[in-house]
């Protein structure tokens, strides 16, 4: 499984033995994190299932918020990854997300871009989102397609509301 962790800018080196600290707090024996060719971006590749990390951190930062998490400040999972391309996007998106989504459930998604100017976020979801035929909720879906352009790479998940940990929107 993998993660995708925002980190305070110039800090990787900080950050990266908080993610493994944390990692192998929660059961990893051997948590890799890895940093992107993006500032204040890295992936950490863990054994563990990534809803349960995020299940974790949110405990870990209610119990512990000024012991647990001072660089490393957001971690979403990573469900898949493909080459940065709207067409590659929207297939992806198309064989493996639209089915997940139930018929009844509504859905939004959130685009973070970052070193890719090609298309404003507005042009990237009006294009992934032509075929999703589910009713669309943008203030609280029950489901949200997670696109992070990490330059030429992105990865795409399919999330619940609860399933991104951050400490600016987790406060106790």
């Amino acid at each position: 499984m993998e993660l995708i962790i925002s980190y305070a800018w110039s800090h990787f080196y900080l950050a990266k033995p908080e993610v493994i600290r944390i990692l192998q707090l929660f059961g990893d024996p051997a948590p890799r994190v890895d940093k992107t060719s993006v500032m204040g971006i890295a992936i950490a590749h863990t054994v563990l299932d990534s809803r349960e990390v995020i299940r974790r951190c949110r405990r870990l930062w209610r119990d512990k918020p000024l012991d647990s998490f001072e660089f490393a400040i957001k971690w979403v999972p990573a469900d898949y990854w493909c080459h940065t391309d709207l067409d590659t996007m929207k297939r992806l998106i198309d064989d493996r997300i639209i089915n997940r989504i139930g018929r009844h459930q509504t859905w939004g998604m959130k685009v973070h871009k970052r070193r890719w100017q090609q298309f404003h976020s507005s042009e990237i979801i009006e294009y992934l989102a032509k075929d999703i035929d589910r009713k669309v909720e943008l203030d609280n879906p029950d489901r949200i397609i997670w696109v992070d352009v990490i330059g030429p790479e992105t990865a795409i998940s399919l999330l619940k509301p609860d399933e991104i940990f951050s400490i600016n929107r987790n406060q106790r």
